[in-house]
């Protein structure tokens, strides 16, 4: 018997579903939600590093038909809210260690638990930020002597001695280096929301001052500069979606900052790297302790 018309509109719902999650979720990484602007953070992701790439998008297209196979919100899987931590998942592995049996088995296992501990904390409306992503990850470290994931070679890292150290720890959130790259994904974010961007930008600019003093006197401090970075821009740029005002988005990079120095401390003699735990911290601990104006559509 041929398949009814209405066979085909469903099936056809479900395709342009899945690839308006897979691309939305690499806008989500940086809280927006259009499959526009997440499909040329992609491009610019590529053209840094194209097997980082495709593990994202492999991650990506995971966490999109899964949440669709689990009859999730439509809203919420097509604004890439349920797959955004997957996608981040599968860039970090691409980036970090090279692909193979193991390397697709496990990734298929954190992308699944991102989107199931996403999906619960969207129901009860709480924020995961990125959350997930750090959960499996932790997990992933904690395990790799048993995995025995390859590592690949050295990756680049931002120079912190000049201000384009602020445009970098831009790209550095998907692991991206190459400043004219973090240039152009800041630019990218700038296009959807250009004053949320650009005082996350100050903060960033505030934070790399007081780094740039901190390190003279404390030069063991030059190893975490990274990891400061990403935490206090990513910090400035969700308070700024959740509508903090600029004197808390400011606290939050400084908090997140703080957070990073202190994680640093503890887990660096063992190795272990913290991720974006700091971001999730200082903005969980700031939208906890004020007043939300509105409830936006974002992780």
């Amino acid at each position: 018997m041929p398949a009814s018309p209405a066979h085909f509109a469903m099936e056809r719902r479900w395709l342009t579903d899945a690839l308006h999650g897979t691309v939305a979720n690499f806008a989500q990484i940086y809280f927006i939600p259009s499959a526009g602007t997440g499909l040329l953070l992609l491009a610019v992701l590529a053209l840094a590093d194209l097997p980082a790439a495709l593990s994202g998008v492999a991650a990506s297209v995971a966490a999109s038909c899964l949440a669709i196979m689990l009859r999730l919100p439509r809203e919420q899987h097509r604004s890439g809210i349920l797959g955004y931590n997957g996608a981040l998942t599968g860039i970090a592995f691409g980036a970090l260690w090279q692909p193979d049996a193991v390397f697709a088995a496990w990734l298929a296992v954190c992308v699944c638990l991102t989107v199931f501990t996403t999906a619960a904390l969207a129901r009860y409306r709480l924020p995961a930020l990125t959350g997930p992503f750090v959960g499996v990850m932790a997990l992933t470290w904690a395990a790799q002597p048993w995995l025995a994931l390859l590592p690949r070679t050295g990756a680049l890292s931002c120079d912190a001695g000049t201000p384009g150290f602020v445009f970098c720890s831009v790209g550095q959130v998907v692991f991206m280096a190459p400043l004219v790259l973090g240039l152009l994904t800041w630019y990218v974010l700038a296009l959807w929301n250009v004053r949320t961007t650009l005082w996350a930008l100050a903060a960033g600019v505030a934070v790399w001052s007081g780094l740039s003093a901190l390190t003279t006197i404390w030069p063991a401090m030059a190893g975490q500069v990274g990891g400061i970075g990403v935490n206090a821009f990513l910090a400035a740029l969700g308070l700024g979606v959740f509508a903090r005002c600029p004197a808390l988005r400011f606290a939050g990079a400084v908090l997140a900052s703080a957070i990073c120095i202190a994680l640093g401390q503890t887990l660096g003699s063992l190795g272990w790297p913290y991720f974006t735990l700091p971001f999730n911290l200082a903005v969980w601990i700031v939208l906890s302790t004020t007043a939300q104006r509105r409830q936006p559509d974002s992780p």
